[in-house]
């Protein structure tokens, strides 16, 4: 199924997408598993070493995957681009508020499921799981919509040092939440692997079960969505 008109700039790429096979989130969630060996120690190590200056870089770190960050700066992006009828820009800052929004989206579903306990919370281990309990520890939300926007600009950046510089502030985000014992370090691996992975869907470079996320189109004056999907 398709709407919408002639597309004057795809927001996908041509080149077949990877399709996600059942085994894979299998194998990520056993990697994240992996981790719970380590967030005990690694709480401890934080709570041992904290200092005003990493207090003043953790709430810097923070504010990327918080709305003001993830979902303005595209905003700028989208209005610019159509003002300066730069396409590009237009279409990149879409796609980076979507792949955050969507991973937004996903880690809010996980975490009423999996009904994790904070590591602040008096007594918290890392094994406290009670599903749909209200607690709201996996995955990290920050760190989710840090790496769904990162990795979707990302996408759209050629030179190194940007790719670089922009997965450096999502990981920060990461280590933020950790260092501020909001969150176990499983949690922010998780929302990590959410993330890309919601970029990479909005991006058209993975599908799941053959469902493409909605196309975007634009001639620097007005943008068109279209959508396809294979039932």
């Amino acid at each position: 199924m398709a709407t919408g008109g002639p597309p004057a700039l795809h927001a996908q790429d041509a080149t077949a997408p990877h399709q996600i096979q059942w085994y894979e989130p299998v194998i990520a969630a056993a990697g994240v598993s992996v981790f719970f060996l380590v967030d005990n120690p690694v709480r401890s190590y934080m709570l041992d070493n904290q200092t005003t200056s990493k207090d003043d870089v953790a709430s810097v770190f923070k504010k990327v995957g918080e709305p003001e960050v993830w979902a303005l700066v595209p905003a700028v992006m989208v209005g610019t681009g159509l003002a300066l009828k730069k396409p590009g820009l237009t279409r990149s800052g879409l796609r980076a508020v979507t792949s955050a929004a969507l991973a937004g989206g996903i880690t809010a579903v996980f975490k009423y499921a999996l009904g994790r306990e904070r590591p602040n919370v008096a007594g918290s281990e890392p094994l406290d799981f009670i599903p749909f309990s209200g607690n709201v520890s996996m995955p990290s939300g920050h760190t989710s919509t840090a790496f769904g926007f990162a990795a979707s600009l990302a996408e759209d950046v050629h030179p190194l040092w940007a790719k670089i510089g922009l997965y450096t502030l999502a990981t920060g985000t990461a280590w933020s939440r950790v260092y501020n014992n909001q969150h176990w370090t499983s949690d922010v691996i998780a929302g990590a692997i959410v993330g890309i992975t919601s970029a990479k869907i909005v991006s058209g470079k993975w599908l799941a079960w053959g469902i493409r996320m909605p196309a975007v189109f634009t001639d620097g004056h007005q943008v068109t969505v279209s959508w396809r999907g294979t039932f």
